[in-house]
């Protein structure tokens, strides 16, 4: 049915899981992921049953690389940028508004724009001895999908702003005690397991639980502020300090 991400429903616990499914390439999301992603979260959003979700990646070398580089290059113009750009900012917006909850299930490194992924469900856990990082910072940009706002609501301001200013990867262990990963596991953890008390609620409480966090935010503002984002980073797309590091990549990959 789909040929970048799996679709699982465990109909005995009622809830969804999505794979992203582009292991030759860290599962960096393509276009046509992206168009693939908003369609599984419509349907999924009309689904009676289902109590959540949760998403993670295949393979074992990486939950998500970020925005694939052959799709999302450097070539664009500032118009066209915006425009792929902000297909996958509706696909986080989505994720943000979803009418259950979100786990986000880290089963390797998450960079650049896997983490403004990551950061649109409403939990991350990970395991022990992967790394994350908001990374956009090093290629000239900025994260891009409105992940960097959202990301602001997740954990304190004032940690969020220093992690997307420096760039840098960071051990699971201290985003948890940053506030951005919630649960810690290990290599080979049941999935059911790290989930149970999701699985023990009815659909009524876990939807109940969702619409109270949910409601602590302006939703039409959230949406501004991430198209704002998408904005400032379509801008810096086209700037020689991004061209040179997208070249810089395409270089490196045409070595390998």
């Amino acid at each position: 049915m789909f040929d970048t991400i799996r679709y699982e429903y465990d109909s005995q616990n009622h809830f969804a899981k999505i794979t992203l499914n582009r292991p030759e390439k860290r599962n960096a999301v393509s276009l046509k992921m992206g168009q693939e992603l908003n369609e599984i979260l419509d349907n999924l959003s009309q689904n009676k049953e289902l109590k959540f979700l949760v998403i993670t990646g295949s393979g074992n070398q990486s939950f998500c690389s970020g925005g694939d580089l052959y799709d999302f290059h450097g070539a664009m113009d500032e118009a066209k940028a915006y425009e792929q750009l902000r297909s996958l900012k509706t696909v986080l917006y989505k994720l943000a508004s979803f009418p259950l909850p979100t786990i986000c299930i880290l089963n390797g490194d998450a960079r650049g724009g896997g983490c403004e992924l990551a950061t649109a469900c409403d939990f991350r856990f990970a395991e022990k001895n992967t790394r994350h990082g908001f990374i956009q910072g090093k290629l000239g940009i900025t994260p891009g999908w409105g992940g960097g706002v959202l990301l602001y609501k997740r954990m304190q301001p004032s940690l969020a702003y220093q992690w997307l200013l420096e760039s840098d990867m960071r051990d699971a262990g201290q985003l948890q005690q940053m506030g951005w990963i919630q649960k810690l596991f290990s290599e080979g953890q049941d999935i059911n397991e790290l989930v149970k008390p999701f699985i023990e609620k009815q659909r009524g409480q876990l939807n109940s639980f969702k619409q109270q966090y949910i409601n602590q935010y302006s939703f039409d503002q959230l949406a501004d502020d991430m198209d704002m984002e998408v904005k400032n980073c379509a801008r810096l797309w086209v700037s020689d300090e991004h061209k040179q590091a997208v070249e810089a990549f395409f270089s490196r990959d045409r070595k390998k």
